[in-house]
């Protein structure tokens, strides 16, 4: 079900009514529950159980570790529900990948292919499990004793297939509020929801136009048209996947939850480092506190500290799909966290840290973190790891192709650009979504909301795109 659909419009309004029907808290936990499965369920109804089991081990085994008698018998249950998250995430998502490179690596004659569906959301929700089992693991939460408000924490239908990545220690306690539809959430909520839905429709949707054809044959393209493909698939996947994040706040604002910022402008960032600190927080944050801190972090000596960063990110291209190419695309941005913390130390060491950096040095590390990860982006969108090395040929100069400068694309990057630079250098006059209620009734919010909509209405794409991470 996707947010930009008639679909999903009408199950919200249901949604809604039933929130304003139902009286009881318990009651409205209940339907919040349902209408997840509901939501799930209208991509491939047999998968709710899967999600439902999730549910049901991440509550059990909570549970048995908090009350284990020994600290070996918690130590079992602990390992025995990561052994289910991720043996669950690695059969769906990974056993065709790494059947097929074990059998070759073993020169095999062939892999059977395992005939199975990939679930959709199924990297987020293994997430949203693992944090709650290791956070109680590790004595900085408490155990849920509510089964159906644990159940939801895992479903929530609102970020439930792209994030963002929810925590047991931020999400829990937000149901033992009185959970009611309020007029100011449902003003901002809204409008953060239209916010999403322009970066998604208006932006991200007309890229996918021009990046998807470049894509499926870059041997026959200018390397003129494949650099314009470079930078719209740059600005459609930040749309895409900010635009839904977008949506996914808003819609549980509306309900009455709040859930965590997941992009900041990263293209806007001055260093690989602050990129990672702007893209996908929840991924990062989740990747730092559960992976690269129990790698041993920074605790063992700069060499030790290359090793966690590059190993962190390489897991967490993996995380995204598998495939070499998003294991190069973590690989690259390892290496690029290595090298940018090789050369703050160095200048830690020549006392320079502190020192204010220039104005042409801001602009030669924003320059050159925008070059890098808009070029580590072709792996991460080819088909294949042939398709990249075609495309990263074909970026050079000399060569004969078709010259296509779509001018769709050219308008809406020119737009874009406008915006960034209009965030950086004028941010008084940046329109920031969203109005408190008290300023609804301004000319200034009755315009920009009014066009919103309009340019919604007018020109969002007639055949709705699935989002990017749905696929993740």
């Amino acid at each position: 079900m996707i947010f930009t659909s008639i679909t999903f419009f009408v199950f919200f309004a249901i949604v809604l009514v039933l929130m304003a029907l139902i009286r009881s808290a318990k009651g409205r936990i209940w339907m919040l529950l349902v209408a997840s499965y509901i939501f799930y369920g209208n991509w491939n109804a047999h998968y709710v159980l899967l999600i439902f089991m999730y549910g049901l081990w991440g509550w059990g085994l909570g549970l048995a570790m908090y009350n284990a008698p020994t600290p070996a018998r918690k130590k079992f249950y602990f390992w025995l529900s990561v052994t289910l998250s991720l043996g669950t995430l690695a059969f769906f998502k990974y056993a065709n990948f790494f059947g097929e490179n074990i059998a070759r690596l073993l020169e095999l004659r062939s892999w059977e292919q395992v005939d199975v569906v990939l679930p959709v959301g199924i990297s987020f929700f293994t997430f949203h499990t693992m944090s709650y089992l290791i956070d109680l693991y590790r004595g900085k939460i408490g155990p849920s004793r509510d089964p159906i408000k644990f159940f939801l924490f895992v479903s929530f239908f609102p970020q439930l297939v792209a994030g963002p990545i929810l925590r047991a220690s931020s999400f829990l306690p937000q149901l033992d509020r009185t959970l009611r539809v309020t007029w100011p959430n449902f003003v901002s909520g809204a409008q953060l929801f239209i916010g999403g839905a322009i970066q998604k429709s208006l932006f991200a949707d007309h890229l996918s136009i021009f990046v998807d054809q470049v894509y499926r044959s870059p041997e026959i393209y200018s390397a003129g048209t494949l650099w314009l493909a470079v930078a719209a698939y740059s600005m459609q996947i930040f749309c895409d996947f900010a635009g839904y994040s977008l949506m996914a706040i808003g819609t549980a604002r509306i309900l009455g939850f709040e859930l965590p910022e997941n992009f900041r402008m990263p293209y806007l960032a001055r260093s690989v480092a602050d990129f990672w600190h702007r893209w996908h927080i929840s991924l990062s944050t989740w990747l730092r506190d559960y992976l690269y801190i129990p790698l041993g972090g920074s605790r063992h000596g700069p060499t030790r500290t290359q090793a966690n960063m590059f190993i962190t990110m390489l897991l967490g291209g993996l995380w995204h799909g598998a495939s070499w190419n998003f294991v190069l695309w973590g690989a690259l941005h390892g290496l690029a966290l290595g090298v940018h913390r090789a050369w703050t130390g160095w200048r830690e060491q020549r006392g320079r840290v502190a020192e204010p950096a220039g104005p042409l040095w801001s602009f030669v590390g924003w320059a050159a973190t925008l070059l890098f990860c808009c070029l580590a982006w072709i792996p991460f969108r080819s088909p294949s790891f042939e398709t990249t090395g075609v495309y990263l040929r074909g970026l050079l100069p000399g060569g004969d192709g078709i010259a296509w400068y779509h001018t769709p694309t050219l308008l809406i990057l020119a737009l874009a650009v406008l915006w960034h630079a209009t965030w950086q250098f004028a941010p008084r006059i940046v329109v920031r979504l969203p109005f408190r209620p008290d300023e609804l009734a301004t000319w200034p919010a009755m315009l920009t909301l009014g066009h919103a909509i309009l340019l919604l209405i007018l020109l969002a794409p007639l055949n709705t795109q699935p989002f990017i991470y749905f696929q993740f």
